[in-house]
């Protein structure tokens, strides 16, 4: 048997003016074993949720935004119907030289955090799209569980739960941009840090039209060791859930199962790159890990020994250099 992990051995209470070991090192991402599994009928469940939004009309509609384009770029707030016939909302970035199709980029929101405008990719000559999935500004008048709250939100069932419409509205926002005559649909890639890195994941897996993707400190992984490792928001919002209706957790983590990115990331063949910070207090390195290792296709590892959530410095470098490559803007190596 494995020994505990540093984060299963610390106990805050006790350590509050000390100094304290490392979340986690190489050694402890290497030898960490997830108990997450796949249901016998995911699958099944998955394809069953496509069916459903392939009911929904798209019907996407675009309008000009003056003030936040510039010579380079030509920004549109963006709309399209996901499940549910919710109205979800997006940044839409076009370059505007060149004749196009253009290769794109679709990203996705963090879990407190409102989509940004990626306007940098414009002079580049990429389209960028960033969604803001339902429960966001823009995104939330017929659903606004609220932060906390998203992640518990429908929990009782995997029909129900909130991150089947969230995940859902990913879906829809690849499905926008292979409505998009500028837009190459042969080089679409993804990226997203925490929710955005777990939402990359899951909908790399499930729309095989990206090419690639990039997922910093995934969130959404290993949901049963990321309520023992960690006591912070937003895993926490499990515990308090599990505190109040103790009779609720079986029925609890049969959900979670459905939606745990690891059991997407091995569904996944295109290159992806993950970025994991040792130090981060949010989301269980370890647990980010076992989503990278899952992981079918070519693949990269980053690791931020004295990072933590969200703040490596060279993090956002990274993600760029990686995704120019993929998208042949500057060379790449072969991959083998």
């Amino acid at each position: 048997t494995r020994k505990p992990d540093v984060a299963e051995r610390r106990d805050p209470r006790r350590t509050r003016n000390k100094p304290r070991s490392k979340m986690a090192s190489q050694e402890d991402l290497e030898q960490f074993i997830t108990r997450v599994t796949p249901p016998e009928d995911f699958s099944d469940f998955w394809n069953d949720v496509m069916a459903e939004l392939d009911s929904v009309p798209l019907e996407p509609g675009t309008s000009p935004v003056a003030i936040r384009s510039n010579d380079g770029v030509n920004v549109q707030h963006a709309t399209f119907l996901s499940l549910g016939g919710l109205e979800i909302a997006a940044w839409y970035s076009v370059p505007t030289i060149g004749d196009g199709p253009f290769p794109a980029i679709i990203s996705f929101p963090g879990y407190k955090g409102e989509p940004s405008l990626r306007r940098d990719w414009g002079r580049k000559g990429v389209v960028t799209l960033t969604v803001a999935v339902r429960g966001k500004l823009r995104s939330n008048s017929d659903f606004n569980p609220g932060y906390p709250g998203l992640l518990t939100d429908g929990i009782e069932s995997r029909e129900t739960y909130s991150y089947k419409g969230v995940i859902a509205d990913c879906l829809r926002g690849v499905d926008f941009l292979l409505s998009r005559p500028e837009v190459d649909s042969n080089r679409i890639y993804a990226c997203g840090s925490s929710q955005g890195g777990g939402l990359t994941l899951i909908t790399s897996a499930l729309r095989p039209e990206i090419q690639g993707g990039v997922a910093g400190y995934p969130f959404l992984c290993c949901f049963p060791e990321s309520m023992q490792l960690l006591r912070s928001y937003p895993y926490d919002e499990l515990n308090c859930y599990a505190r109040a209706f103790p009779e609720r957790i079986s029925n609890m983590l049969e959900t979670l199962r459905y939606y745990d990115a690891v059991n997407f990331a091995g569904r996944i063949t295109c290159p992806m790159a993950v970025g994991i910070a040792l130090e981060d207090e949010v989301c269980p390195p370890q647990t980010s890990y076992a989503a990278y290792r899952a992981l079918a296709g070519p693949k990269e590892l980053w690791l931020f020994p004295d990072s933590g959530h969200g703040n490596a410095h060279e993090y956002l470098a990274k993600e760029t250099s990686w995704l120019e490559k993929q998208l042949g803007l500057i060379s790449k190596p072969r991959v083998t």
